[in-house]
């Protein structure tokens, strides 16, 4: 299936998406922050659903800070694909984000793998 990556949204931070068979993956990039658009996140894993998606890889590997209003957002799209069945994963989540993660009491919560390859090999097991 040819992979193509459209630009949803271009603020402090850049929405991408592609998706493969059932799994949409978006890539996001730069800041994550209270003075994005509220919703952007949860509302982007939401169409991805709507358009046939049943799993979601967030690629934060370009994301240089997220602030937690964000990440309450990173939970709600969480919450969004697995109550629709599926499964949502982060990729080549940065140190920073970790962190923040861990000291929020998250980081067992999200499956994180180095890469896109990683992550859609776990769901095809």
């Amino acid at each position: 299936m040819e992979k193509s990556s459209v630009p949803l949204y271009s603020l402090p931070v850049e929405f991408r998406e592609h998706q493969h068979g059932n799994v949409a993956v978006i890539n996001l990039a730069g800041r994550l922050t209270v003075n994005d658009q509220p919703g952007m996140l949860k509302e982007t894993v939401a169409n991805a659903l709507r358009r046939g998606a049943r799993h979601v890889l967030l690629d934060l590997s370009g994301v240089r800070y997220i602030d937690s209003t964000r990440l309450g957002e990173l939970i709600a799209a969480h919450v969004t694909v697995t109550r629709q069945g599926g499964r949502l994963k982060l990729v080549g989540v940065p140190g920073r984000v970790v962190e923040l993660l861990q000291m929020a009491g998250l980081d067992g919560v999200f499956e994180r793998y180095p890469s896109e390859e990683e992550a859609t090999r776990d769901l095809e097991r």
